[in-house]
């Protein structure tokens, strides 16, 4: 079974899910707030830690219920990592619950308990083992109960951070080489109508009937979470970086040099409030991440916003 994040958190989504499901959701709920000092710390967000002797003892549950293999008495690098991107995102989801007025309530621990005792195995699992699993899960419950933002709340939002929503509405214009992205850069700074440019001179197919929007047929922005899935990390990182309405770059990529524009907020109004109110819960965490001070123990790695994940030094 891969650790990986972003399937780690889904207990009470899925009735017969495998109980190795349920033991690697245990390390998301280990991540209290603490006031150790730094060095002391496996990951820090907003100034919530996660020890590293909670990240230890997480990694031992983890070994003891055969989901990790340990070497030498510690994890390797990979599922290090992958167990502690997981507890990061345990820390993200409680900060957007307290910050959105959300608390688990007992109506959400009923219904977890109870998807949790249909799977045969569950009751070999330890008293805390139980207790952890079940907090962790019915904290997800509550992030599903998150409403959107009100639209002057995004606006302020969007205007300081536009990935802090959880969602992207850029345009860009694709070059080979960076002098040529340069020259485009400065025709907008001059005033250059960016549709017009993506045309003569992107690389992009039909860069001139779409004006480089990155867009679905839903609307003209697209969700953080697929960007750091999908998307070239290079791109990504460029289009984090992006201001409203403010021409940016070169940014390099495998595809070559970019001229990134984050659209501004009376262009995308429609479509990113229809974007948040079908998930804003879950839109937040990642804007959060990707937006706020993460700061990861150095015997670990970094945290990378434009994949969301800790990868290596």
């Amino acid at each position: 079974m891969s650790i990986a994040a972003n399937t780690l958190r889904a207990y009470h989504f899925r009735r017969s899910i495998a109980l190795a499901t349920m033991l690697v959701s245990l390390v998301l709920v280990t991540t209290g707030c603490g006031s150790s000092p730094v060095a002391n710390n496996a990951v820090s967000l907003n100034g919530d830690n996660v020890s590293v002797e909670r990240f230890d003892k997480a990694i031992l549950q983890l070994a003891e219920a055969e989901q990790i293999t340990l070497e030498n008495g510690r994890a390797t690098g990979d599922v290090a990592r992958s167990v502690l991107g997981a507890m990061l995102r345990g820390v993200a989801t409680s900060q957007i619950v307290k910050q959105y007025n959300e608390a688990v309530t007992q109506a959400d621990d009923d219904e977890v308990l109870a998807q949790m005792q249909q799977d045969p195995n569950f009751d070999a699992l330890g008293p805390d083992l139980k207790d952890l699993i079940l907090s962790m899960n019915a904290e997800d419950l509550a992030l599903a109960r998150i409403k959107a933002p009100a639209e002057k709340e995004v606006a302020a939002m969007y205007e300081k951070a536009p990935a802090s929503l959880g969602a992207l509405c850029v345009q860009h214009i694709l070059v080979k080489e960076s002098v040529t992205a340069d020259k485009v850069l400065k025709l907008l700074q001059d005033g250059g109508d960016f549709k017009k440019l993506a045309g003569e001179y992107s690389i992009e197919p039909n860069a001139g009937e779409t004006g480089g929007v990155l867009g679905s047929a839903d609307g003209d922005c697209l969700l953080l979470s697929d960007y750091q899935a999908q998307f070239d990390a290079g791109f990504t990182a460029g289009a984090l970086l992006a201001k409203p309405g403010v021409p940016f770059g070169p940014v390099k990529s495998s595809f070559g040099y970019h001229v990134i524009l984050s659209r501004p907020y009376a262009d995308i109004t429609l479509s990113l409030n229809a974007l948040l109110a079908k998930t804003p819960g879950q839109m937040l965490v990642v804007g959060l991440l990707a937006t706020s001070k993460v700061t990861v123990g150095s015997q670990y790695g970094h945290f990378d916003a434009a994949t969301n994940k800790i990868v290596a030094n």
